[in-house]
């Protein structure tokens, strides 16, 4: 991480909005006491019944309480708007610098990092943020305002009676400060678990079509069941403790037991003749009304607790290591390729690359090969700076990769990956992506360079169609738009990872009449990751890895015939040694 985690993670992501917060909580502690004018109102109105029915300040006792209660409910109404509105704001910025952090982070971050984890971060996190900031903090300043200035109240009246009923409240706030302490241990956990069932739920969609098409469709759900099961069996641990103490502390502010004791010792206070009967009203009517904020100071608690929990996991997301741009960019001079003495780990101990060396001169075509597992994949996505080397240099133009401005060297490296990425937007924008201010003409010009534009025509409405709606492509048909996203860059470098992978043979001959094109288009550095050997045959140079180093390179005719692990390779694939070249 980048910067310090913050002592008071939702002080500082609420500092945008802190002073209209304040002023809605300012608003709703004047509202709540206003608002118990009717109860006060309703005492005044039957002491003056009692001593006069005909008493003409009865309508302006009535008057006056009306105005105050549509005063207190003008405020709420403000207080609400004003945190509505501070929410809506927040909202937008988090969101906002979320994905500006997103769009720094390196690459390789993504990889690291399930989409549940993402999603939890920008939808969940932030949905309990907009639940405290739009809700909980002017209800707790009310929740709050209400007791207090109800209690002041009665005390003016009698202050025995006041203090008696007074007596449930510390013992209630006792109890519910020693559950809140247990459940703010499991906060944590909470967020881990909620984090599980989320990137459960990605991954049962993304995997119903393959398991449906195998007959597994009880092994698609199973990691989505055992995360519910956790989190169950989490929740059931966290909160079964909780039941007891919360059952008594709820019952003795009650509505029921409040009025109980207002009966019990209002009667012995007015037999003693220390109080008038009427004044037992206010007790009653007051009292009774004290369960309803207290009820909802506990369920905002609750919500704070929450969104402190969220908070943390936001500041931490929001203080991701950014990928590292230079200070001065240096443009790359030509597009030769350099690998010197590279090293790289994903885990400090564990090296995925040792010590290779390479390189790719301009115009040539280099295929890297090797078994799963050897690290080809993983050397694409270095040359892409999805990560920096532990060790070594990569240089592009005889620039290294981080001196190089990441947009330069986003507009100079394309890439086409066996994992397709589409997004929730029309053809044409997804095509588009490789150069936004493209024209129409342009992208069609890519789609039917990329064999894709009469599939695209045959679309409901065409290159307006969205992924994933009306747009329904098979994954063949998905990696010729990626395809044709390269062709509209026209980058200098171009890398290719098994991009026939999750073909059919009729896309896969489509897909290849493609990169043939996108190849030989014009004077390009092609690096092929390759699965098949066949396709790469007449490839300059090839760099066959195993367990993370380069074991050999050349020539396919000569790699054949140094009867070492290229030749294995080859042989394996064709199921029989000595097959014709």
């Amino acid at each position: 991480m980048t910067d310090s985690a913050p002592s008071n993670p939702i002080a500082s992501l609420l500092r945008p909005v802190r002073g209209r917060l304040m002023l809605a909580a300012g608003l709703q502690v004047v509202s709540a006491a206003l608002v118990l004018s009717p109860l006060i109102t309703c005492s005044a109105i039957a002491r003056q019944l009692l001593a006069d029915p005909a008493d003409p300040d009865i309508w302006r006792t009535l008057l006056i309480g009306s105005f105050l209660l549509g005063l207190g409910l003008a405020l709420r109404g403000g207080a609400d708007l004003i945190a509505h509105l501070a929410d809506n704001t927040l909202t937008l910025i988090l969101r906002r610098r979320v994905a500006a952090r997103l769009r720094t982070a390196p690459l390789g971050w993504f990889t690291d990092t399930t989409a549940g984890q993402v999603k939890q971060g920008m939808q969940d996190d932030v949905g309990a943020l907009h639940h405290l900031v739009a809700h909980s903090y002017t209800e707790i300043a009310g929740a709050v305002a209400t007791p207090i200035a109800a209690y002041a109240y009665l005390f003016l009246i009698d202050w025995r009676l006041a203090l008696i009923l007074a007596v449930p409240v510390p013992v209630f706030v006792l109890i519910y400060r020693r559950m809140m302490a247990d459940s703010g241990k499991q906060m944590g956990e909470y967020g881990r678990v909620l984090a599980g069932i989320n990137s459960g739920v990605v991954e049962f969609v993304d995997g119903i079509p393959v398991v449906k098409t195998f007959g597994q469709t009880g092994r698609a759900h199973a990691a989505y069941r055992a995360a519910v099961e956790r989190f169950t069996a989490f929740f059931v641990g966290w909160t079964r403790p909780l039941i007891v103490p919360e059952t008594i502390s709820n019952q003795l502010i009650a509505p029921i037991a409040l009025l109980v004791l207002t009966l019990l010792f209002g009667t012995g206070f007015v037999a003693a003749e220390w109080m008038d009967g009427i004044d037992v009203l206010p007790f009653a009517l007051v009292g009774l009304g004290l369960a309803g904020p207290v009820g909802a100071l506990t369920s905002n608690l609750q919500a704070l607790q929450m969104g402190q929990a969220a908070a943390a996991r936001l500041s931490a997301l929001l203080r991701i290591d950014p990928i590292p741009e230079p200070v001065a960019p240096v443009r790359p001079s030509g597009t030769r390729i350099e690998l010197d003495h590279v090293h790289f780990g994903y885990e400090p101990d564990r090296e995925v690359l040792r010590d290779i060396t390479a390189t790719f001169e301009p115009g040539s075509v280099t295929a890297i090969v090797g078994a799963s597992g050897s690290g080809k994949s993983t050397l694409a996505r270095l040359l892409l700076r999805y990560a920096d080397p532990t060790a070594g240099q990569i240089r592009l133009g005889g620039v290294s990769l981080g001196q190089i401005a990441s947009a330069e060297l986003f507009r100079t490296v394309g890439s086409v990956f066996q994992d397709v990425r589409l997004l929730r937007a029309s053809i044409a924008d997804n095509i588009a992506l490789a150069r936004p201010d493209a024209t129409r003409t342009d992208v069609e010009r890519a789609a039917a360079a990329a064999n894709i534009h009469e599939r695209i025509l045959r679309l409901p409405r065409g290159y307006d169609s969205v992924y994933g709606e009306d747009a329904i492509l098979s994954g063949g048909e998905a990696q010729r738009v990626s395809i044709a996203r390269a062709f509209l860059l026209d980058p200098d470098v171009l890398i290719l990872d098994e991009a026939t992978s999750a073909a059919d043979a009729e896309s896969e001959h489509a897909i290849q009449t493609a990169l043939s094109a996108l190849v030989t288009e014009r004077s390009r550095t092609v690096i092929v990751i390759a699965h098949r050997l066949d396709t790469i045959r007449d490839a300059d140079q090839i760099l066959v890895l195993d367990q993370g180093r380069i074991v050999e390179r050349g020539r396919h005719d000569d790699l054949l015939d140094l009867g070492g692990a290229y030749q294995r390779l080859w042989q394996a694939q064709h199921h029989t040694e000595g097959l014709s070249r």
